[in-house]
Order: structure tokens, then C-alpha cells, then sequence
């Protein structure tokens, strides 16, 4: 009975999460925000998982020691990247909502996957923007990197994230 309710628990989180990825990256593309709702509620899913992992037998201060380690991990990267960034360029190169949902994600995968999830994203917002950087070139723009207002030239992380993210959940973490 406990390893049904697990097994059923786990499905719903992973739907939770799903949803909250595809809103975070659809919010990020559209208004640079990653929402806090949206880590909160992968955080959320993280928990239920890891009670789902401890219904169906594992040990729950293993199961606890792998969340906190995962978000611990994802968050002293994401926190280090930002510092560097401001320290060479004078501005925070990762916004907050990336640093909280990469956190969240860490305490769903562990610390393994948790920093393999952080260099996939950040390797698929660049793929993204490099295509969008060719295309602005080979359409002729007189400056392809954006020249807009500070802060609108970045990367968005979000769907990145999520690209990262359900990746790896769709090969069983």
C-alpha cells in the first residue's frame, strides 16, 4: 500500500514540477522574471518526491541528507557564478529566480545531477542564444548583440532550465 501511495505521489510531482518548469520558462522568455511561485513549487515537488523515495523504502535521513546536498550544491554555483560575474562586469550575470529554481532543482536530483543540471542549462541557453546570434547576423543587423537597454541584452536562463531539467527527468532522475 505504501509503495502505491509512493508511486502515485511520485507521478504528481512530477507533474508539479513540469508545470512550474514550463511557466518558469515561458515567464523568463517573456519578462526576463523567473517567478518565486515557481521555484516554490518545484522546491514543493522535491518534497513530495523525497516522501514518495522514503514510502517506498528509502532511508529517510539519506533521502534528506541528498536533498539538502543537491540545493546546497546548486545554490553555492549559482551563487559563485553571480559574484564572479559582478566582479568582471559590474553586474550579477544570473538573476535571483535562476539561483532559487536551480536551487529547488538540486533538491529534487541530488548534488550529481543537481550541477549537471546547472552546466546543462547554462550549455542550452547558449545554444539559444548563439542561434539567435547567428540568425541576427546573417539577417544583416548592424549590431546582432541587441544594443537595447541595460539588462535586456542577457541570456534567459529559464528555458534552459526546464530544457535541463525535463531532460534529465525523461532519462530517469
Amino acid at each position: 500500500m505504501a509503495r502505491a501511495v509512493g508511486e502515485a505521489l511520485t507521478t504528481l510531482a512530477r507533474f508539479a514540477l513540469t508545470c512550474a518548469l514550463l511557466v518558469a520558462a515561458a515567464h523568463d522568455l517573456k519578462r526576463r522574471v523567473i517567478p518565486n511561485g515557481c521555484s516554490c513549487a518545484v522546491a514543493a515537488s522535491a518534497v513530495a518526491r523525497a516522501l514518495a523515495r522514503c514510502l517506498g523504502g528509502a532511508s529517510p535521513p539519506d533521502v534528506l541528507a541528498r536533498a539538502v546536498a543537491g540545493g546546497a550544491a546548486a545554490l553555492a554555483v549559482m551563487l559563485a557564478a553571480s559574484a564572479l560575474s559582478r566582479r568582471a562586469r559590474g553586474e550579477a550575470g544570473v538573476g535571483g529566480g535562476d539561483v532559487k529554481l536551480l536551487s529547488a532543482l538540486g533538491m529534487w536530483l541530488g548534488p550529481g545531477l543537481g550541477l549537471a543540471c546547472v552546466a546543462l542549462s547554462c550549455l542550452a541557453a547558449l545554444a539559444a542564444r548563439s542561434i539567435a546570434l547567428a540568425r541576427r547576423v546573417l539577417a544583416g543587423a548592424r549590431d546582432p548583440c541587441g544594443g537595447g537597454p541595460r539588462g535586456t541584452g542577457g541570456i534567459p536562463l529559464g528555458p534552459g532550465i526546464a530544457v535541463a531539467a525535463l531532460s534529465l527527468m525523461l532519462l530517469g532522475a
